[in-house]
């Protein structure tokens, strides 16, 4: 009989602070507020725009705000935040800023872990009812040298830190596409030696589903998924809850 308690955690968009690219793209100063204040009732009863109240249309460059939130999660009952990591190979992230300042100031004091938001980016993901379709930014791989060094420079820092989640001893690790599956398996086997030669126990990798069995993810190295919802079509702006099945 399992009698394991749930653990909930709250999945954390970075996307609500400006930065050189989302300028470039869509004008000067856009962040996330511009979609979720632009946002149209889909059917009968649904109730948009949803404007923000406690917390107002906050930046998270500011501190206090990162503070405030975690001590609403807190009270909330959860757990923790899974903060959405944007790095699409040879160096490159984006909207990383908030997260770079809870790893180096220690604040809030609050658990987080990591969920690797590795797809392309197009016109067509911040602006549904646009006719185009430009691709902005692509999620590339580009071989053990390049997992090597995100994994020591980005990841290895996180996975060390007092705050970050674990599961049975392990970091807490989601990869939200596995589309691309014989490179998502090379990582997961180069990051979880990496893991291993660094003093940690491993890496608890959790996948997206999207249609494939059980047995597909775990072959690909993964201990965990959960199945997506089609919120972007159905749930715009509107909470969500996945549930973790373990391996």
């Amino acid at each position: 009989m399992n009698n394991k308690k749930a653990r909930v955690i709250a999945f954390y968009l970075p996307q609500f602070h400006p930065v050189p690219e989302n300028n470039e793209w869509w004008g000067p100063g856009f962040t996330e507020w511009h979609s979720v204040a632009n946002a149209k009732p889909l059917y009968k009863g649904h109730h948009q725009p949803n404007i923000p109240a406690d917390l107002g249309f906050y930046d998270l460059r500011v501190a206090e705000t990162r503070k405030l939130q975690a001590e609403m999660a807190k009270e909330a009952g959860v757990e923790g935040f899974c903060y959405w990591h944007y790095w699409f190979g040879d160096g490159k992230r984006l909207l990383e800023k908030p997260i770079n300042e809870v790893l180096a100031s220690g604040e809030p004091d609050f658990p987080f872990c990591f969920g690797w938001a590795n797809h392309n980016w197009y016109q067509k993901l911040w602006d549904p009812s646009g006719s185009g379709d430009k691709l902005l930014i692509e999620q590339k791989y580009l071989g053990r040298e390049d997992y090597e060094e995100h994994f020591m420079t980005a990841l290895l820092p996180a996975f060390k830190d007092k705050r970050y989640i674990q599961v049975d001893g392990k970091p807490l690790f989601v990869i939200y596409s596995i589309d691309n599956k014989e490179k998502i398996k090379e990582i997961i086997d180069v990051w979880r030696e990496l893991a291993l030669r660094n003093g940690l126990e491993g890496i608890y990798f959790v996948a997206v589903q999207r249609g494939e069995t059980k047995e597909e993810v775990k072959s690909l190295g993964f201990d965990a998924m959960y199945r997506l919802q089609d919120y972007l079509k159905t749930y715009v702006n509107q909470p969500y809850l996945c549930q973790v099945w373990q391996f």
